[in-house]
């Protein structure tokens, strides 16, 4: 078995409950961050697409999904702040699967 050298960095702002309830579930699954952001851009340049259909996402659905997954507090914070720039910019939109 070869040994894959990593040595290319991709740095992400994402929301702090975002990432927080993300690592619950990639631990779940045995994987880490930077595995499955490696699993993620090889399934984009095999199916040369996103490997998921992108919808809108209603803050108040995601407030609900953070909370299922442990991230409550940071989750108000954060969905508190996307309806309020959403009221401002009706084309804000938080993208999931």
């Amino acid at each position: 078995m070869s040994l894959v050298v990593r040595t290319a960095s991709i740095q992400a702002r994402v929301t702090p409950a975002v990432k927080e309830a993300s690592e619950r579930v990639l631990r779940r699954i045995g994987l880490t961050m930077s595995e499955a952001v490696e699993l993620f851009l090889r399934r984009v340049i095999i199916d040369e697409k996103l490997p998921f259909e992108v919808v809108a996402l209603r803050p108040d659905m995601l407030l609900k999904k953070l909370e299922e997954l442990g991230a409550k507090e940071a989750a108000e914070t954060q969905v508190r702040k996307l309806a309020g720039s959403r009221k401002r910019n009706s084309e804000t939109f938080l993208r999931s699967y």
